[in-house]
């Protein structure tokens, strides 16, 4: 999924509709925007409530028939599932929205009664089905499907209407099972429109007939593994443009590829290039992650103004048709698609290597695209994610219901394409790397898999153990910025020291792994690769010729910086053993280790609040020790440290950095009593310093109903609150200051 515009203003959601008939140029921007046109986070985790009894089932086929007309969100319709009970069931229970009317719904023929509320529907069983039994419910249903699944409009020329249901938004146009690990075996879409319209969706158009007044039934079926969110429609006033793909796998086989668009000659004077790239890309990334996964139905598009793109398995949506969009909905077939994330905590799965398939288009394929360069959109890439400190690829328990943290462009996009990137560096060579994906595409075809699945693959391809470089790229955070001091030792031997800082040290201390180096020299350059364990680690290299500089990483493999790049005169002094510790008084002791000093050197001990910022706290003479000691108070919570050390020929180097949290300040809580409660609610914040707090209370829609804003004092604050008034229910209630956001939920009786 490739986003391009949002807008969020409290818990208002903005539909925005773009003009179809737009020139293409513009065609390879990779800015790409999260979601975040979703939810509030905090708000989610009510909203998308899932029933964990929706596990006593395993969806097996899906037959969705529906009533669409373009312009419009009003929907009509049944679905026909077939489904096997992994435990005694007693009550069906599927996911819809509230607001849409159920008319009636039957279990293996039988009509039954049913209830809705919460955004499901429960469907008592007469006689509960035994594990092993089939459950076969039918459900017909009409109503306005909701608005954040489902897009309807007018742009140029084209009146359309569309679904688009990642990550929890299926319920809003059918009733679903949203669960990743259970995919569908199979799935039949029937759509029917008016005659004039046409519809597209999953695997092959298999009939389209008319059905009476003035009506055309559009019948589209897939017969391969697919999850909740990828059954799609798309309906409007369409004109068809077919291309075909002719991967030599399959020859002399060819795959249709299937286009809806604006029904204007200029629209498609201005979009055929772009659009007529889709047959290459798909002939490259089959041979690049094996062969495409539903050749024997088809590949497309299908255009509406959703934001962006949508990966819909066989015809991704689209909203324009810029190269790089159109790669990475197709790289979605395979990573995303054919393979899916197993949790939402490893997006990853789906978007990074979707975003990566992006770069490797326009590697792969250069001549597509004049205007843009592999090396300029890997910079690009790395530039964005640099933009800020910290934060990981791997999306952590408590964000799975935020959407804004799911579909994050900086983290899940961009960052985790740089790191497939450095990975590739990492695995020693293409063929490794390639042949992990194909591996991984097959090992894990029609299923779901995650980040430590995909390493394991990827250990097997390469024969290395790959444990380190997920848990500092993957699951740590921030970034190296490397320091080199560099000398000539007698004439045939070049002296390297390498110091790392990083940009999130309480998180990833330190970045290991290979580190492309090139350097300069007016009798030519060389390209060496070496493999960083320690900080200020030393090599030495034979090397004949006179250097004149160093270029880090040059050609982008790994997230960095470049730092102070020294060509020193002698062996660079080595600092190590960085450490500081604090005592019950919040008294901080800095400690380290010198080998190499040389007369007329010193230590600027620096601290910093933000590990980004440093001032000096204090120069120390060196005095030809090996150890050095110096203290100071701590005032706040967690302080950077890093020591400059200065030499005698006016070159200065940087240690690592280290973050030290003072134990001495109290620490942010909330707690509260009782619950469940009646009447009022108890609350003691723990506060670390005296500031402004802003408390507020939110109710299962979403409804602020409580907001106050007052200073609290450092140490504990009770404070009472009066819910006497509120519905029966769970609330959230949420503490915010400068030492963070805190989140609770509570039941009222």
């Amino acid at each position: 999924m490739r986003s391009t515009f949002l807008l969020l203003l409290a818990l208002t959601f903005t539909k925005f509709t773009f003009s179809q008939e737009l020139p293409s140029g513009n065609e390879d921007i990779i800015t790409k925007c999260s979601r975040a046109h979703r939810s509030v986070s905090g708000v989610n985790q009510i909203q998308y409530y899932q029933y964990p009894s929706m596990n006593k089932y395993d969806q097996k086929f899906l037959r969705l028939s529906i009533a669409a007309e373009p312009g419009s969100r009003n929907i009509s319709g049944n679905v026909y599932m077939e489904t096997v009970a992994t435990q005694s069931v007693d009550t069906f229970i599927i996911e819809l929205l509230t607001s849409i009317t159920v008319d009636s719904v039957f279990i293996n023929g039988s009509r039954l009664t049913f209830s809705q509320s919460n955004d499901h529907i429960f469907i008592r069983l007469n006689t509960p089905i035994a594990a092993g039994g089939n459950i076969r419910p039918q459900i017909y249903y009409h109503g306005a499907a909701g608005s954040v699944g489902f897009y309807s409009g007018t742009a140029g020329s084209l009146t359309y209407c569309a679904t688009e249901s990642e990550s929890y938004q299926a319920r809003e146009w059918y009733p679903a099972k949203q669960i990743l690990t259970d995919k569908l075996d199979s799935v039949e879409v029937w759509i029917t429109t008016s005659i004039g319209n046409k519809a597209g969706s999953n695997g092959l158009l298999v009939d389209s007939v008319d059905v009476g007044g003035g009506k055309r039934q559009f019948k589209w079926k897939t017969r391969f593994a697919m999850n909740y969110y990828m059954p799609s429609i798309a309906v409007g006033n369409y004109q068809e443009y077919r291309n075909y793909a002719k991967p030599a796998a399959i020859a002399p086989d060819s795959i249709l590829i299937q286009n809806y668009i604006t029904n204007t000659s200029s629209y498609l004077s201005a979009n055929k290039t772009n659009i007529d790239k889709t047959p290459a890309f798909l002939v490259k990334f089959s041979e690049l992650f094996g062969i495409y996964p539903f050749w024997r139905e088809k590949y497309g598009h299908c255009q509406a103004s959703i934001p962006g793109g949508m990966e819909h398995q066989t015809m991704s949506t689209m909203q324009s048709f810029g190269s790089t969009t159109i790669a990475h909905e197709l790289g979605h077939q395979w990573f995303g698609d054919n393979v899916t994330c197993a949790s939402w905590n490893h997006i990853w799965i789906n978007e990074g290597f979707a975003s990566y398939s992006e770069y490797l288009a326009i590697e792969k394929l250069p001549s597509l695209f004049p205007t843009n360069t592999a090396a300029s959109f890997m910079q690009s890439v790395h530039d964005n994610v640099m933009s800020v400190t910290n934060g990981s690829v791997y999306v952590p328990d408590a964000s799975v219901y935020d959407e804004n943290r799911i579909f994050s462009n900086r983290l899940s996009y961009n960052k985790g394409s740089a790191i497939i990137h450095n990975l590739r560096f990492e695995m020693g060579g293409d063929t490794a790397f390639f042949n992990s994906l194909k591996n991984f595409q097959q090992q894990y075809k029609n299923s779901t898999a995650t980040a430590e699945n995909f390493r394991q693959v990827a250990e097997t391809a390469c024969g290395k153990n790959l444990t380190t470089f997920f848990n500092q790229w993957y699951y740590g955070e921030g970034y190296p910025t490397f320091n080199i001091n560099y000398l000539r030792q007698g004439t045939d031997t070049l002296v390297l020291q390498i110091n790392e800082t990083v940009s999130a040290p309480t998180i990833t201390s330190f970045f290991k792994g290979l580190l492309e180096l090139k350097i300069t020299s007016g009798q030519g350059d060389t390209t060496i690769i070496v493999n960083l364990d320690r900080n200020d680690q030393q090599f030495k290299i034979g090397y004949k010729k006179l250097p004149t500089g160093i270029v880090v990483d040059p050609n982008n493999w790994m997230l960095n910086k470049t730092g102070l790049i020294i060509y020193g005169g002698t062996v660079p002094i080595t600092l190590f053993g960085l450490e500081a510790t604090a005592n019950g008084n919040c008294i901080a002791n800095v400690k380290w280790n010198i080998a190499n000093e040389n007369t007329g050197t010193s230590y600027n001990i620096e601290s910093s609040s933000d590990g980004t910022n440093f001032s000096k706290l204090s120069t120390i003479a060196g005095v030809n020790k090996t150890t050095y000691n110096f203290s100071f108070p701590l005032l706040q919570t967690i302080t950077y440290l890093r020591i400059r050390i200065d030499q005698p020929d006016g070159t200065s180097v940087f240690s690592n950095q280290i973050a030290l949290r003072n134990t001495c300040l109290p620490k942010y809580s909330l707690e509260l009593s009782p619950n469940p409660a009646s009447t009022i609610i108890r609350l003691v914040v723990q506060m670390p310093s005296s500031e402004k707090n802003i408390l507020t209370i939110i109710d299962e829609k979403g409804e602020l109903l409580f907001n106050k804003e007052e200073v609290l004092n450092k140490g504990k604050n009770n404070i009472i609150l009066n819910v006497r008034n509120y519905a029966k229910g769970t609330y959230i209630i949420k503490s915010e200051n400068s030492a963070g956001i805190i989140t609770k939920r509570f039941v009222k009786l």
